[in-house]
């Protein structure tokens, strides 16, 4: 069944592809025509943020793979989600016009892009984002090891560390998109790679995105990962994240915090993934 599975994703993928390329105005051979950038070229800032200091008290957090911006309303419910949230932690950026217009006119947030692959045509980034409206004491990322098959690209992840205010210790945020068409071997070696540095970090943490946990043993592998490293799930009591083949794809995992409330934007239609809400306080 597993097989099964692996071989209907990867068409499914190569269908995408082509798909998206029609949306991107050519075809599959378009679509593939993409590099990876060399290490001092995969960091993008955009902005200025407003506030030097997280509010202990109420950590507003929104976590969403954003679909590239693709659908109709993607700017118009970006705005709207992006406006009161001190954080962002975002997938599937896709640096088009829109995109950079859409972060560039948010004058409360900085923005850091991780970029994992860039297409030729326009010179278009893509990866995961990190933003917020308090200034990063520190940021890295981690690329994947393993590749995504056919186009041969990476996965990202950013952390990210904020102070907050009244606190020796900032919020580590952990971004992440993770590695899809592989077995669960593959993802296991890029989440253990996160692992490494969460063990290491005695102050709160926020590890949150799109964990593409589409079969049982990614799912199981995700779960026993945060028992591991003593990390909390959220439970979204409207639950209607993304979903493949019955599994949840997105998460929002934490440990030294106090979860105040969660939420699932489900009406909202800017992408095929629902962005997710918390708000936490520093215990």
């Amino acid at each position: 069944m597993f097989k099964k599975n692996i071989l209907a994703i990867l068409v499914a993928t190569l269908f995408s592809q082509a798909s998206m390329a029609q949306n991107f105005g050519g075809d599959i051979w378009d679509s593939l025509n993409i590099f990876v950038p060399k290490h001092k070229d995969i960091m993008t800032t955009i902005g200025e943020p407003n506030r030097s200091k997280l509010d202990p008290d109420n950590i507003k957090i929104l976590v969403w793979n954003m679909y590239k911006g693709q659908n109709e309303s993607w700017k118009k419910d970006f705005k709207f989600l992006a406006e009161e949230r001190d954080i962002l932690l975002l997938q599937e950026m896709y640096l088009d016009e829109k995109m950079m217009s859409s972060f560039e006119e948010d004058s409360d947030h900085e923005y850091h892009l991780a970029t994992s692959f860039i297409y030729r045509k326009g010179q278009i980034r893509t990866g995961v984002t990190s933003a917020s409206k308090i200034k990063a004491s520190s940021l890295f990322y981690q690329q994947s090891v393993v590749r995504e098959p056919v186009i041969n690209t990476p996965k990202m992840v950013l952390f990210t560390t904020y102070p907050i205010a009244g606190s020796d210790k900032d919020l580590l945020t952990i971004n992440i998109h993770a590695i899809n068409f592989v077995s669960t071997e593959g993802l296991a070696r890029q989440i253990k790679d996160v692992e490494e540095v969460m063990k290491t970090y005695d102050g709160p943490v926020v590890f949150a995105g799109d964990f593409n946990t589409w079969s049982p043993g990614k799912f199981n592998f995700v779960r026993m990962m945060a028992v591991r490293n003593n990390l909390k799930e959220v439970k979204f009591k409207n639950d209607q994240r993304m979903m493949k083949f019955g599994f949840p794809l997105d998460y929002v995992f934490y440990r030294g915090l106090e979860l105040k409330s969660e939420a699932v934007w489900g009406e909202l239609e800017g992408a095929d993934h629902k962005a997710m809400e918390v708000v936490f306080k520093v215990n």
